[in-house]
């Protein structure tokens, strides 16, 4: 593994459920079609990646994406806890199909049943609003009639609502609409990530000025410990370098048949090397902060966000054709 950049987890992904949902921020870009390849060549593979991580003092999952509709999500739900990986007894619950009450309670008896405890719904707005967003009719109610089923069923549900200048307005009237639910968790707010769709939502990023305006019941359910405006972080001195980064082993049908070919120690040295050159070939951090930073912009970021943010100007710039390591679609990696 490479000495400067230390690889600390690890996900295999496969992108082979069709997500009924098209997001306008969404990070893997879903265009409600699947990729990916079949679920048990897929779960073949994290098999062999289960064995391995244990020895390497990794923590690995085996995700499926776009969503978790798919006729094996239990056996994966399963399969996830019983390897003790990260993030097993949560669901993330967006996209899958719009279900009757009744569906909807059969639902979740099933995935209580594989070991589901924690349901995840994001909400983006009035229903009106948040049905354009996700490019569905009916998601809304939908995802307000899991919330409200999931919370009666005793599972842990704790709606999460992205923070975007258009909809800063209905904030606390969906707080207000959440926070009724019966059972219901904490509500959370945040800001998305520079990553995906979301690269194309500059104009909606909230500035200090539009957190501050916000009413207080709303900013303490921010976390923004990790935020500040980009002229902050270029205040606040030299950043961070990367120093660890979580690979992304992402099975496509114009790699499976040669990563089932390697060994696990080949593959991640093959996708360590994918995430090296792409870094190699665009300046530093500091570099691109000399070159692209913005005193005079206060809209608010994660130190990651300005990074992806500057790689993409850089790109751009420059003509760079590279291999898009950032691109979770693609084998590669998220530094931090």
């Amino acid at each position: 593994m490479n000495d400067t950049v230390r690889t600390t987890s690890m996900t295999v992904l496969n992108l082979c459920a069709p997500c009924g949902c098209a997001c306008r921020y969404c990070l893997l870009e879903s265009r409600k079609q699947a990729g990916g390849v079949d679920y048990c060549r897929g779960r073949r593979m994290a098999e062999r990646f289960a064995a391995w991580t244990k020895q390497k003092g990794i923590s690995m999952l085996y995700g499926i994406g776009y969503c978790a509709e798919y006729p094996e999500l239990t056996d994966n739900i399963a399969f996830n806890i019983a390897a003790g990986w990260t993030a097993a007894r949560l669901l993330q619950c967006n996209g899958i199909a719009i279900r009757t009450p009744e569906e909807t309670d059969r639902f979740l008896e099933r995935v209580w049943h594989a070991g589901i405890k924690k349901i995840d719904t994001t909400f983006f707005g009035n229903r009106d609003f948040h049905d354009a967003f996700a490019c569905r009719q009916g998601d809304y109610d939908f995802m307000l009639l899991l919330a409200e089923r999931a919370a009666a069923q005793g599972f842990i549900c704790e709606p999460t609502v992205p923070v975007f200048r258009s909809n800063i307005h209905m904030l606390p009237g969906m707080l207000d609409r959440l926070e009724q639910i019966p059972g219901i968790g904490k509500v959370q707010f945040f800001l998305y990530d520079h990553r995906g769709r979301g690269a194309m939502m500059e104009r909606e990023r909230i500035t200090v000025d539009d957190y501050q305006a916000l009413p207080e019941r709303v900013r303490k359910l921010m976390n923004m410990k990790k935020y500040k405006t980009e002229a902050g972080w270029l205040d606040s001195g030299p950043l961070p370098e990367y120093t660890t980064r979580h690979l992304f082993i992402t099975l496509r049908e114009d790699n499976i048949d040669m990563l089932e070919r390697m060994s696990c120690d080949e593959i991640v040295a093959y996708v360590e090397k994918l995430d090296d050159d792409y870094h190699s070939a665009i300046p530093s951090v500091n570099e691109l902060a000399a070159m692209y930073g913005d005193r005079t912009n206060m809209r608010l970021y994660r130190v990651r966000d300005l990074y992806w943010m500057w790689q993409r100007r850089y790109r751009s710039e420059n003509g760079l054709e590279l291999y898009d390591v950032t691109d979770e679609r693609n084998c590669g990696a998220q530094r931090n």
